[in-house]
């Protein structure tokens, strides 16, 4: 994916003079500092024509108030404000104040502790870049065959109609699944970076741009979708990395087999990147053997690293 800046072109000295790009790929992130002399986390986000920034106490003691800030580019900076605050990004950092206490924040990058995990023994690898003999992906009008768009090594974007396991899925398993969600300012909401990965029984697990975004219940990153959200649920924290970083669930699926058929509703436990959202929630659908789905939703989704580890 191509690297996406804002140009804003300033008039100095009456001669047109661009001045330096924000870049939002860079710009946008999780920031970590102080805000007075407490410890705090911050989201900056490209929201349509500008950002915000949302301010939260990292001591889950602390009686601060989060804090939501919007502003835009000027120059080479973010000018921002709201909630009685004041800062300015620049440089990969957030200076200012709320009332009478300095906010001063850095960009930091945290990664799932799950990228890259490798495929245990006995372990059916869907995706790994260069081997797609488990995935079935719907042709083109007319019967044409789609190519596989391969983004980066072992990484393909969702092809259009998604894609499908080759294989169904009857009973207990434990699934890996990586993904990365395009940069789509001017989007809100299910415009965002949307796509799904759909469990044997029909039931999705959404995915979506979340990073300091807000949507209808069990529309976010992570949610089950239309009803239930994550158990972390907080526009302030929620466990989404920024879009055009890699993330990961790591799925529990639980069903009860009886004479040789799964029988009763799948009970679902999820960490999304390395963070437990959902614990051993009782899913609405029967179970029954099926197929796993990566959903198209006419967004740029990516996804890598996919295996299914099934219990015998």
């Amino acid at each position: 994916m191509h690297r996406l800046a804002w140009l804003v072109v300033a008039c100095v000295a009456c001669a047109g003079v661009a001045a330096a790009a924000v870049e939002i790929d860079k710009a946008q992130g999780l920031y970590e500092g102080t805000v007075g002399d407490q410890k705090a986390e911050a989201r900056l986000v490209a929201v349509k024509e500008g950002f915000k920034l949302l301010i939260r106490p990292l001591d889950k003691d602390s009686t601060a108030p989060k804090i939501e800030l919007n502003g835009k580019v000027e120059g080479d900076s973010i000018v921002l404000s709201g909630g009685g605050a004041e800062a300015k990004w620049g440089d990969f950092a957030v200076s200012g104040k709320a009332g009478d206490k300095a906010i001063q924040l850095k960009r930091v990058e945290r990664l799932s502790p799950t990228l890259g995990l490798k495929p245990p023994a006995g372990a059916v690898v869907i995706l790994d870049g260069k081997n797609f003999d488990e995935l079935v992906k719907k042709p083109l009008k007319g019967g044409q065959e789609q190519e596989w768009k391969i983004v980066e090594e072992g990484a393909i974007q969702v092809p259009k109609g998604g894609m499908n396991s080759k294989r169904q899925f009857a009973g207990s398993f434990k699934y890996h699944v990586e993904f990365r969600c395009p940069l789509m300012p001017p989007a809100t909401s299910q415009g965002r970076g949307n796509s799904g990965c759909f469990l044997p029984n029909g039931e999705e697990i959404q995915v979506l741009d979340s990073f300091g975004m807000n949507t209808y219940t069990g529309g976010g990153c992570g949610g089950l979708y239309k009803y239930k959200d994550p158990d972390t649920f907080d526009v302030f924290s929620l466990a989404s990395a920024p879009p055009l970083q890699w993330q990961t669930y790591d799925v529990e699926y639980r069903v009860e087999v009886k004479d040789g058929k799964p029988t009763g509703k799948p009970r679902l436990t999820v960490l999304h990147n390395g963070i437990k959202i959902h614990d051993n929630v009782e899913l609405r659908r029967e179970a029954k053997p099926g197929n796993l789905n990566w959903q198209d939703h006419g967004n740029p989704v990516c996804y890598r690293n996919i295996w299914v580890l099934e219990e015998k």
